[in-house]
């Protein structure tokens, strides 16, 4: 192969959970929308044209927070650690504002995935890059 790779953005993220139910369930909650496809063993929300897929865990993959983490754009950081914490979730990393200016955290769903969240600097808008 030569030259860069070209990419297009992110289109699917996949969460594997051990109970598949209860996590499509807090899911559709938290997000305040149902899955636009439902079946066998995986559902998927579209968030602004970005697929979250629950997958039920099986012999390939299993719940976990290693590895990656893509970071979704909000525009409150603290009112989802908030009301996601009040349901169940927890603040893995952060919230925290970084030297970028973003404020940045990673939520542990109550099925063992990471759900990370950033907030662009004031003045900045949303663009997307962050790591930390």
């Amino acid at each position: 192969m030569t030259g860069a790779l070209t990419l297009g953005p992110i289109g699917n993220i996949f969460y594997f959970v051990d109970q598949f139910d209860e996590a499509v369930d807090w899911y559709s909650a938290r997000l305040g929308r149902q899955p636009v496809v439902r079946g066998g063993a995986l559902v998927a929300f579209d968030i602004d044209g970005v697929r979250l897929t629950i997958h039920k865990s099986d012999d390939f993959n299993s719940p976990g927070p290693t590895g990656v983490s893509a970071y979704w754009t909000v525009s409150d950081v603290d009112a989802i650690v908030a009301d996601w914490t009040a349901h169940g979730a927890v603040a893995h990393r952060g919230p925290k504002t970084v030297f970028t200016g973003e404020r940045l955290c990673q939520l542990l769903d109550p099925f063992g995935n990471l759900f990370s969240i950033r907030e662009a600097p004031p003045s900045v808008g949303t663009e997307t890059g962050a790591s930390s």
